[in-house]
């Protein structure tokens, strides 16, 4: 099935598997939380389908909600989660709080849905760590300041700026390497100026990161690995 890609107004990188079979309508399944399936009639163009998807973002997160949930299963707990760009083993011990260690997570020998709770609550704490500070360096390096900055549990973005309520970013970027994170803050914060995606924007996000396609590279090969807990 010939998959496209597509990237979201918040910078995120999804993919569309198409196929052609349809009458009249589009048809729209989700695959995963990174993953829509659709199906065109046959004289769609390509053309006519990206100007259709820009148009259609509302529809097009809700359906990725929907497969978001299907993603982990709520009896076992993964091997291994990335955590700062490298992957990182998790291990069930003999101890009572969630420990970290390089290259390895140790956790309390409980229930797979237990230990993804108490594993949840660690790594949005360490999100809070890795991802605000640097949010805020970047703020004040731009001299952009957004009226807050927070964490979300957003299923169909990583970050997202808004004028009034500031900037949030996806606390699972805990698990991306330094550059994209770095990527992410400085993509929302160049949002405060400039609210899309035109030139304009990608020049100045481009100036202030040599990264931005790695960044951008990473996050569509491993993007969905990092809703491993959900």
């Amino acid at each position: 099935m010939p998959r496209l890609p597509h990237t979201l107004s918040d910078g995120m990188e999804i993919a569309v598997e198409l196929k052609r079979s349809a009458k009249k309508n589009l048809i729209l399944r989700p695959v995963d939380a990174q993953t829509i399936a659709i199906n065109l009639p046959p004289f769609v163009s390509e053309r006519r389908l990206h100007t259709w998807l820009r148009g259609n973002e509302t529809l097009l997160r809700q359906t990725l909600a929907k497969g978001a949930k299907t993603l982990p299963a709520a009896d076992s707990l993964p091997d291994w989660i990335w955590y700062h760009g490298i992957p990182t083993a998790l291990t069930a011990c003999e101890r009572e709080t969630v420990c970290l260690r390089p290259s390895e997570i140790l956790i309390p020998d409980q229930t797979a849905a237990r230990q993804k709770q108490r594993l949840r609550r660690f790594l949005n704490e360490r999100a809070a760590e890795y991802l605000l500070p640097r949010l805020a360096e970047h703020a004040a390096a731009l001299n952009l300041h957004p009226a807050a900055m927070a964490l979300s549990n957003a299923k169909t973005f990583w970050g997202v700026c808004r004028s009034r309520t500031g900037i949030r970013l996806n606390w699972r970027l805990v698990g991306a390497p330094e550059y994209v994170a770095d990527y992410v803050c400085i993509h929302e914060l160049c949002h405060l100026p400039h609210p899309n995606h035109s030139p304009r924007f990608w020049s100045m996000v481009n100036a202030h990161t040599p990264h931005t396609e790695a960044a951008k590279s990473w996050l569509k090969a491993h993007g969905r690995e990092l809703f491993a807990l959900g």
